[in-house]
């Protein structure tokens, strides 16, 4: 059962630093050890091709690392 949080952000639009729509977040990765998040999983929109992205692509979702991400809001928005 997913809880409150992830509910709030799970679909949220993913956007670059320049506002341009990128995808929707479909997932994050947890460092188990310390419970920190290390990656954000996006399903990019239709048209754009991940291979020309500067991040890798895994089970066709694009793993960004939490560095690159510079705000959560209404939208998820990337640093570049």
């Amino acid at each position: 059962m997913k809880t409150t949080f992830t509910q709030e952000i799970m679909t949220r639009q993913v956007v670059d630093a320049a506002g341009d729509l990128l995808g929707h977040l479909a997932d994050f990765t947890v460092d188990v050890d310390t419970g920190n998040i290390v990656a954000i999983l996006v399903v990019t929109e239709q048209g754009i091709d991940p291979s020309e992205l500067p991040w890798p692509t895994n089970d066709g979702l694009l793993t960004i690392p939490v560095e690159e991400v510079a705000s959560v809001g209404n939208v998820v928005e990337l640093s570049r």
